[in-house]
């Protein structure tokens, strides 16, 4: 239960970044400020590093594949695709839309469940996927119940669809990943290393895209920004994260983390005074019951990797 509600927790920071503070960084390049969150993040995680030598020695060539893909797919090329995708959705003189981005970007968990089965070999029980696909639908309904989140909008042949579904591609893999790496090592461990990985990515992707150069235009503020996300949906958020992924099943997980458009929903509500219609409630009073639903059912069966380990 623990572990859900930390996952959860995680989420509603993340959705706290997306309403009050990644707007802000707009006008860099979206690499740049990757670079910067997941380097001060680093820095603050640091001690962390030495108190997990001994974790570090122990792990496999597939730990540390799983940590690369972790950092690769989730850290880096996720924010990349997601960012661009919602830029493409707001520019005026591309043709396509918000919802294609939104109905495809919220494919993660389905990607996730497909994995955690194929790659960890989580098996859970029946009722499990009737509340994990209950939840994700309730989760359409809370983004599609807005005026301008039509379904007949939708456009799959574009440019920003294929983003869209690169983002949710690479979020969902790395809840099924960073699992993997998490029965290895610690989720203190897991944490910065995460960290320092993405940071090395990163820091090679924007010296060959050139974004170093827009260095000069970081301001104050940013620097401000950005140590408010250190501590709150940045290094913080990740490391009550893998705090909760190391306790329940990558399926478990990628539900959980559906707090994320709930949260959302309801921060717009409370911020910029959206009313919430009443399908949106409905949606929100759903998707609620599934959490419920899904963490009273004690215990929690193992997955196969924590089971060959026990052995």
């Amino acid at each position: 239960m623990f572990g859900a509600l930390a996952v959860g927790l995680a989420a509603l920071l993340w959705s706290l970044d997306g309403v009050f503070i990644r707007p802000q960084f707009y006008r860099l390049p979206a690499g740049l400020v990757v670079f910067l969150e997941h380097t001060l993040g680093f820095l603050v995680l640091l001690p962390f590093l030495f108190r997990g030598k001994k974790d570090i020695l122990c792990m496999t060539p597939a730990t540390w594949g799983a940590l690369g893909w972790v950092c690769l797919w989730g850290g880096l090329l996720g924010t990349l695709f997601i960012t661009k995708a919602f830029f493409a959705a707001y520019d005026p003189e591309v043709e396509t839309t918000l919802a294609t981005v939104v109905i495809l970007q919220k494919l993660q968990p389905v990607f996730a469940l497909i994995m955690a089965r194929l790659i960890l070999r989580e098996r859970l029980r029946k009722d499990f996927y009737i509340w994990a696909v209950l939840a994700i639908i309730a989760a359409y309904f809370l983004a599609f119940a807005k005026p301008y989140m039509r379904l007949t909008d939708i456009r799959l042949i574009d440019p920003a669809a294929g983003y869209a579904l690169l983002a949710a591609f690479a979020f969902g893999s790395s809840t099924v990943f960073g699992k993997h790496f998490t029965n290895t090592v610690s989720f203190k461990t897991a944490t910065v290393m995460r960290f320092g990985g993405t940071m090395v990515l990163a820091l090679i992707f924007i010296l060959i895209a050139g974004q170093f150069r827009a260095f000069p235009a970081i301001e104050a503020i940013h620097w401000k920004l950005l140590l408010v996300i250190v501590f709150t949906s940045g290094a913080m958020s990740m490391f009550i994260y893998y705090f909760g992924l190391k306790r329940i099943p990558a399926s478990v997980a990628t539900i959980f983390e559906l707090v994320f458009p709930l949260s959302a929903v309801i921060l717009d509500y409370i911020i910029h005074k959206s009313i919430l219609n009443t399908t949106q409630w409905i949606a929100a009073a759903v998707l609620l019951v599934c959490f419920f639903m899904i963490i009273r059912r004690r215990p929690v069966p193992k997955t196969a990797g924590q089971q060959d380990k026990r052995r």
